[in-house]
């Protein structure tokens, strides 16, 4: 996101300084033909645009309080996105410098699973008894149990006919 600004500001300091070709198109309806823009009046108009902007939080402080809330927000999100990308490019380096190790130790290259896959799968929360997804009253104390065990996930109840 701020490479994207960096690169906006620096294309648009470069455009500026760029000199305008006589008789194109913006040439003659960007100014007027008794007077021109120069690059020192473009310099100076900026100049007073950020002396201006730079007493605006003297003007107005709630206005400036909220932006800065704003953008630590937005420097927040960016470094967990930064911190995110960088976990997954090291991932990424880690998974082809192990395929290469095999590689140059002669294993078989058969393997392709990565550590995302090798990882265990998500199961869904432990009951106090200790099995996922048991019901504590589908087995009374002391019974046998049934001939066959609980369905994982509980059905529907049906229709009455």
């Amino acid at each position: 996101m701020f490479f994207l600004l960096r690169v906006a500001f620096w294309l648009t300091i470069v455009l500026l300084l760029l000199p305008s070709i006589p008789g194109g198109p913006l040439h003659d309806a960007a100014a007027p033909k008794d007077q021109p823009v120069g690059a020192m009046e473009a310099l100076s108009a900026a100049t007073s645009a950020m002396a201006d902007a730079s007493g605006f939080c003297a003007r107005q402080p709630q206005a400036c309080a909220i932006g800065a809330g704003v953008i630590q927000m937005i420097s927040e999100r960016a470094e967990a996105g930064a911190r995110f990308a960088i976990s997954y490019i090291a991932e990424q380096i880690g998974e082809e410098k192990r395929r290469a190790a095999a590689r140059a130790t002669g294993t078989p290259s058969g393997d392709t699973l990565t550590t995302r896959d090798l990882s265990p799968e998500w199961q869904g929360p432990i009951a106090p008894g200790g099995l996922p997804n048991e019901t504590s009253a589908s087995v009374p104390a002391g019974s046998p149990g049934p001939a066959s065990s609980p369905p994982a996930v509980p059905l529907p109840p049906k229709r009455p006919a």
